[in-house]
């Protein structure tokens, strides 16, 4: 049984996509993190720093993010942009229990991801969707790859 599942492509806008991730200004590293390294990032709609209690704050906006995550994981709460760097990686964890387990992710480049004990090829344009509470990672990658990861956020942590 698979656990990533294939939601469908970016086609027709993927190079636009592409241009609008590499000119993104503001994109933070996570120098103290534990399991991400050759990465930097930026939130849109709420940024979650990912504390115990995790600490949640109005993020950055942006009418592509809005638009596409509304397309493809409606109700959405925040969304991340991330830059992998050739050699960055993400290690084996699960995600925050501030967030539910369904993430929808469009992958802008190649990639394998690993999630329990399966591998699986991401191919540019690429839109998954898998359950975050199972362990997984990102091994290097050997050229730039960004992501869109949409999430969900628990609802007794949306106190703002």
């Amino acid at each position: 049984m698979s656990l990533l599942t294939t939601i469908g492509y970016i086609r027709r806008d993927l190079n636009t996509l592409r241009y609008w991730s590499k000119h993104q200004f503001a994109m933070k590293a996570m120098p103290s993190s534990r399991f991400v390294f050759g990465r930097t990032h930026k939130w849109f709609m709420y940024e979650v720093i990912l504390n115990y209690p995790p600490v949640i704050k109005k993020g950055s906006w942006d009418y592509r993010v809005h638009r596409l995550g509304n397309l493809i994981y409606p109700a959405w709460d925040c969304a991340l942009l991330s830059h992998y760097s050739p050699g960055g990686r993400m290690l084996r964890h699960c995600d925050h229990s501030v967030f539910e387990p369904q993430v929808v992710l469009v992958n802008i480049g190649q990639a394998t991801f690993c999630i329990d004990d399966q591998e699986y090829d991401l191919h540019d344009g690429q839109v998954i969707s898998f359950d975050s509470s199972i362990p997984h990672e990102l091994l290097p990658v050997v050229s730039e790859r960004w992501s869109l990861t949409y999430r969900k956020i628990q609802p007794q942590y949306l106190r703002l």
